[in-house]
């Protein structure tokens, strides 16, 4: 039998080793392809946790967004985190930014 992948049973709490379906290079030589929940979070370890109220937790988190907004009230998604030279920043509401500077240690 055949299904829509809007159609299969959801599964809230995914082990590292369970396997999501991807699209490999999807605007040029599309290929379906597999990969571990554990690769796609990075090779982390079974010291990772997932779960239905969406809690992460791992040695290390990479933050990717390297960008300083232009003021506190930007357009953004409560729990958005990025960084600039001198600032951790973090979105503590819907559009409300605030920051925490950086030294060296």
């Amino acid at each position: 039998m055949t299904k829509k992948v809007s159609e299969l049973t959801a599964l809230t709490g995914p082990a590292s080793e369970d396997l999501l379906l991807i699209v490999d290079d999807p605007s040029g030589a599309p290929e379906t392809k597999k990969i571990t929940v554990g690769n796609f979070l990075g090779n982390c370890s079974s010291n990772v946790t997932l779960s239905n109220t969406a809690v992460l937790s791992a040695n290390a988190i990479v933050i990717r967004n390297l960008q300083t907004p232009a003021n506190s009230g930007i357009t953004i998604t409560r729990g958005t985190f990025f960084f600039d030279t001198n600032y951790l920043y973090i979105a503590v509401a819907n559009n409300t930014v605030k920051r925490v500077a950086l030294s060296s240690f």
